[in-house]
């Protein structure tokens, strides 16, 4: 009789070792891809970002106003001068700056009234408080000719502002763009703030308060 020979076959394990090897392929590459994907965003973000802050600095620095110079253009008129009733400041739109509306451009007057109260005297260089609802425009080109409603300013263009320091007021309908009246030796701070853009400040100082005395 002839022996019979069996043959053992060794478990082939290859198959399940490359179907391991292709899970943690797949496994890496949905890492990858949800890693890639949160860098994008960050970096889309911190884009945005840069863009916004870049934006709000140009804004800071170009749109704002400079002022050329300030005096007094009315005082009280009664004899020797003793308050100045109206400043007029000389200024330019910064370098770069957008087109600007007048409504757009405020001023702010910080002042002692000789006690213990501080006043503030605010406004828009457009105002709609005036008399029966009528537009005021306190802004004037450099020749003197006024301004009207709806008026802006470019970069580069000089006007004037002209500001009512009168304390008794002159428009019962909106006392708010009066007030610090100015006598001799008053310091008083001045902010002229562009909405949307930047902010200028300055001192005001009255060495003399007739008409056409340099205060800035």
């Amino acid at each position: 009789m002839n022996a019979s020979k069996t043959q053992y076959k060794k478990n082939d394990d290859g198959a399940s070792i490359g179907i391991g090897a292709m899970i943690v392929f797949i496994a890496l590459i949905l890492v990858a891809a949800v890693a890639s994907t949160i860098i994008i965003k960050t970096a889309e973000e911190l884009q945005q970002r840069a863009e916004a802050t870049g934006d709000d600095t140009r804004d800071e620095i170009s749109g704002k106003l400079q002022i050329v110079m300030a005096y007094v253009s009315i005082d009280d008129n009664a004899g020797p001068a003793t308050a100045a009733d109206e400043v007029t400041l000389i200024v330019q739109m910064a370098a770069g700056s957008d087109s600007t509306l007048l409504t757009d451009i405020r001023w702010l007057i910080v002042c002692n009234d000789g006690t213990q109260n501080v006043d503030i005297n605010t406004g828009a260089l457009e105002d709609a408080g005036g008399a029966a609802g009528a537009a005021r425009v306190f802004a004037e080109e450099i020749d003197g000719t006024a301004m009207t409603s709806g008026d802006a300013v470019d970069a580069g263009q000089t006007f004037a502002i002209v500001i009512d320091t009168d304390d008794t007021g002159d428009d019962g309908a909106n006392p708010s763009v009066d007030g610090c009246q100015a006598g001799v030796g008053d310091n008083q701070e001045l902010r002229l703030i562009v909405d949307g853009g930047g902010e200028t400040y300055s001192q005001l100082t009255f060495n003399s308060i007739t008409a056409g005395s340099l205060i800035v």
